[in-house]
């Protein structure tokens, strides 16, 4: 994407996160106490109780009435903990994607506030009714069951260890409206979860934004209808079992629950900013489905 409609595409992000009003530091607040747990992060002497500190008995002995004599451990909130956004980029998904936008710019900025990485990544296909492999398959005879007819397309628009201030124009890229086409969902669960393996936080969210089932429509119209459905539900399944990823279905206007053990239905038109990220809020805590 080009420098000058990348900053043109920020603006317009700046804008409408402007307009919401959004309170970060109170969704940071609100993010580390749910995702951090109490750690020790040392020791803090001259205490009046605790234990006792073994390099103070020397001024016991010079000042008998001293009684900072002790040594208290020193319990911090550390958020052990890797959230990754993972956003349908098919072609129903164009006209959501600036309020969708918004949101996982908002909660990036708040997650590293509150000390958690975070990632930002989109799914689409290479072209539009199949691709090379459509075209290979079709060379060779139209095989029965070829399975995807399409070349996935995976795209890290901020990765876990990029601050968002470097990522803040790849998170606009959102909103280039020619990269949304067709979508396969669950090879991007994989992925995404793949990716969080390889790092070393404890515990592992991965939202998958959506408003739809998946669709293809070259691998639909040469597999069963219900190909693709039945991969992304197999795919989430296994994923939780083996992974120990939790996966997380966040619906734009559309139940997920069909597919994700936990999900949320956001209704992006009729709810204000501060009221979707509380229901996301909701959603990572356990407190709500439908």
């Amino acid at each position: 994407v080009r420098a000058a409609l990348l900053a043109e595409y920020r603006e317009r992000l700046d804008a409408r996160i402007a307009a919401q009003g959004i309170n970060l530091g109170r969704l940071a607040r609100q993010l580390k106490a749910l995702l951090a747990t109490p750690q020790s992060d040392g020791w803090d002497g001259a205490q009046e109780d605790g234990r006792i500190d073994g390099r103070r008995i020397a001024q016991l002995i010079a000042s008998p009435t001293e009684r900072r004599l002790f040594r208290a451990e020193r319990i911090e909130p550390v958020a052990d903990c890797l959230v990754s956004f993972l956003i349908d980029c098919s072609g129903s998904m164009k006209g959501q994607i600036e309020p969708v936008a918004m949101l996982v710019d908002v909660f990036a900025r708040a997650l590293e506030i509150a000390g958690v990485p975070c990632e930002v990544l989109g799914f689409t296909t290479g072209a539009w009714n199949g691709g090379r492999a459509q075209r290979d398959w079709l060379r060779a005879g139209r095989p029965r069951h070829p399975g995807r007819l399409n070349e996935v397309c995976h795209m890290v628009f901020k990765a876990a260890d990029t601050p968002w201030r470097r990522a803040r124009r790849g998170i606009a890229a959102l909103l280039k409206a020619d990269l949304f086409r067709e979508g396969i969902d669950g090879e991007a669960i994989d992925w995404a979860v793949s990716r969080m393996e390889g790092r070393g936080e404890r515990r592992r969210i991965l939202l998958s934004v959506s408003d739809g089932s998946p669709m293809d429509a070259a691998t639909h119209l040469a597999n069963d209808e219900h190909y693709l459905d039945h991969h992304l539900r197999q795919v989430v399944q296994r994923r939780e079992a083996g992974s120990g990823v939790e996966i997380l279905g966040v619906g734009i206007g559309l139940d997920l629950s069909p597919y994700y053990s936990r999900s949320q239905v956001l209704d992006l038109a009729g709810s204000s900013g501060n009221q979707l990220c509380r229901e996301l809020i909701e959603l990572i805590a356990g407190r709500r489905r439908r």
